[in-house]
């Protein structure tokens, strides 16, 4: 997933690419995975209580950007969003995809409606309206360059 949204990098919030100036997109990414929507506290380790603290952290990001992470939040907590803009298009995607390879495959639009909407929780007319609506087309297109 993370290589996915960050695709989508100009979905994402200007926090995150605050964070992601600081620590590089790979382990922002993971932060927002993992913690979105939640409010880390940055302590800069100076005790044993914030030491532990970032040691969690690193586990999931690595240590040298949790290093990083601290410093930028300066002993602040630091919000983290969840980014539903990029994480929801980037679902609408995954669903277009998969019911156009399961139409490949010989499934009927139907059937293939019915499938993905149990696999993510959504109602058959929810995914009807995601393929109706949803462009395929993830970057910008390349402007006319004879116009």
């Amino acid at each position: 997933m993370t290589t996915q949204i960050a695709k989508l990098q100009s979905l994402l919030p200007d926090s995150i690419h605050a964070v992601a100036a600081a620590i590089g997109m790979p382990a922002t990414l993971k932060l927002v995975e993992r913690f979105g929507g939640t409010t880390l506290p940055m302590r800069l380790g100076a005790n044993r209580l914030g030491r532990a603290a970032l040691d969690a952290l690193s586990q999931q990001i690595g240590h040298d950007e949790t290093q990083k992470l601290a410093l930028y939040a300066g002993g602040e907590p630091l919000y983290i969003p969840q980014c539903h803009v990029a994480v929801r298009r980037l679902r609408d995607l995954d669903i277009c995809s998969a019911f156009e390879a399961a139409v490949r495959d010989g499934k009927t639009a139907n059937a293939a409606v019915t499938e993905l909407a149990l696999k993510y929780k959504l109602t058959d007319r929810w995914v009807w309206r995601i393929l109706k609506e949803t462009p395929i087309q993830v970057e910008p297109a390349t402007p006319d360059l004879f116009n």
